[in-house]
């Protein structure tokens, strides 16, 4: 494992407002109706971190109410380093899951990172993006979202018991997907001191967050802080039940049928439910789904074409979409949004499969770095518990 720190987390002042009134999604899952109602909540943190495209001088204007708010206390700092544990409830489909988690800063320097697995690309405009509102505000304000090996559980059950007992924070994400939140603070040495030991060896995977990762890495380059050569990261255990990968599907703004008639073996399917249980079965690999015009297909590529990862996306990337741009491409976990952005486009749905961490893992040590948006960890770590300044 990296070096990891306790550090001063800087947070609102709970006597001001509570938890659930500024929790919000980080910047890349919010969209416009949930933006709304987040922005109607005076203290929530969108006002800081999704900070682009609320005014021409928004960066400017996010450094401003982040200086405002710590001269008049509405954000307070820790006075000794912490590590602040994070337990989320949550839905998906019919089920309720429970994830348990911390929040520390883990290390930037070239021997760290080494130990620092990412999979995904990074896209220039996120990322120039994450790096102005570093530069304006000088904090991490969203953690990247990391993930460690811990097979019998004993990281967990450290970390329960260490909490037992102790106050907390509650609170509740005021948008989808509703996420309930326990926020406590372990400031003792020696329960710091125990939870860095139980993951010393444990070798630290990068599941979101990868274009905050690189603008911090983009940052500590330009600006040299020593405070800046750390960033805010969740850990979770990739083990935890309650760590779910779903899949990423991709929506093009043209049709696709006629080139993917060329390259795949087709099979029409008389509905979506259909489809994906086809794509539940994981065999043959590099299989996926197409939704055009209101019809569904069960693809199977011919070739291969020289991947190896065992992972569609792969073959996509590839293939199919080799000659589209990134940028061109709408990103959905759920495929029947997917299926309606398709049709207000007027074009077509790439339904994936999903695949686990290990899957992941496996194809990053196989590839390297993966094609952006091929993972949607669920539900992201949302903004607000803990901030990270970068003061000496």
């Amino acid at each position: 494992m990296p070096d990891i720190f306790p550090f001063k987390g800087l947070y609102f002042n709970p006597k001001r407002v509570s938890l659930s009134g500024v929790l919000c999604p980080p910047y890349d899952a919010i969209g416009e109706k949930d933006e709304r109602i987040l922005r109607a909540k005076k203290f929530n943190s969108i006002h800081l971190d999704l900070s682009a495209g609320v005014k021409k001088d928004g960066y400017r204007q996010a450094a401003k109410l982040w200086e405002f708010w710590r001269k008049d206390g509405t954000l307070v700092r820790d006075d000794s380093p912490a590590i602040y544990i994070l337990e989320e409830d949550f839905h998906y489909g019919k089920k309720t899951f429970r994830r348990l988690g911390f929040l520390a800063l883990v290390s930037l320097s070239p021997g760290n990172l080494a130990q620092i697995i990412p999979h995904e690309k990074t896209l220039p405009i996120p990322r120039a993006d994450r790096l102005k509102v570093l530069q304006m505000v000088k904090a991490n304000l969203s953690p990247i979202f990391t993930v460690y090996p811990d097979p019998k559980g004993k990281t967990e059950d450290l970390i329960r018991r260490l909490v037992k007992g102790k106050k907390f924070e509650r609170g509740r994400l005021p948008v989808f997907p509703h996420t309930d939140c326990r926020l406590w603070k372990i400031d003792a040495v020696d329960q710091i001191a125990a939870i860095k030991r139980a993951l010393k060896k444990a070798p630290l995977f990068v599941a979101d967050g990868h274009h905050r990762l690189g603008a911090a890495c983009d940052y500590f380059k330009q600006n040299g802080n020593p405070e800046a050569g750390k960033i805010l990261a969740y850990f979770c255990a990739e083990d935890d039940p309650g760590l779910l990968v779903l899949p990423t599907h991709r929506v093009l703004p043209k049709k696709i049928l006629d080139e993917a008639r060329d390259l795949c073996h087709l099979k029409s399917v008389p509905s979506l439910t259909i489809l994906q249980n086809s794509l539940k079965k994981k065999s043959p690999p590099y299989a996926f789904g197409i939704y055009e015009s209101g019809k569904y297909f069960f693809a199977l590529p011919k070739e291969r074409g020289g991947c190896q990862s065992l992972l569609t996306l792969e073959w996509l990337n590839y293939n199919l979409l080799s000659r589209i741009s990134p940028q061109d491409i709408h990103y959905s976990s759920d495929a029947r949004e997917a299926k309606k952005m398709a049709d207000s486009l007027g074009g077509a749905a790439i339904l994936v499969p999903s695949f686990s961490v290990a899957d992941v893992r496996r194809a990053a040590q196989l590839l390297g770095l993966l094609p952006p948006k091929s993972t949607y960890f669920y539900p992201k770590v949302s903004s607000g518990f803990v901030f990270h300044a970068f003061e000496n």
